[in-house]
């Protein structure tokens, strides 16, 4: 017999059905004993540091960046001035479709 949902939800442990599986989450015993949580802060940190690598490619910093880089300057205004020209440029060659 299966525990109310309300029960579940408090904490108390899932019935354990014949086959081996945990009612109600599909999940065999052996999946849940996989998971180390021991390991969930670095997983945690390697999807932060991949969402933010993401968004300074979205914003171009990545790419000011290595703008830097390949012209040996310094972060400055004339610098992103450069950059932003360079840039521009760049986008107004591309053909457009429509």
């Amino acid at each position: 017999m299966t525990k109310p949902t309300e029960a579940r939800r408090y904490g108390e442990e899932l019935a354990e059905s014949d086959t081996g599986t945990y009612q109600g989450t599909g999940f065999s015993r052996a999946v849940r004993r996989k998971f180390n949580w021991a390991l969930a802060p670095a997983l945690f940190r390697t999807l932060i540091q991949t969402l933010l690598a993401a968004f300074r490619e979205i914003f171009d910093e990545s790419a000011y960046d290595r703008f830097l880089l390949r012209t040996h300057a310094s972060r400055s205004v004339a610098s992103y001035r450069d950059f932003t020209r360079e840039r521009d440029a760049a986008l107004l060659k591309k053909p457009r479709c429509c």
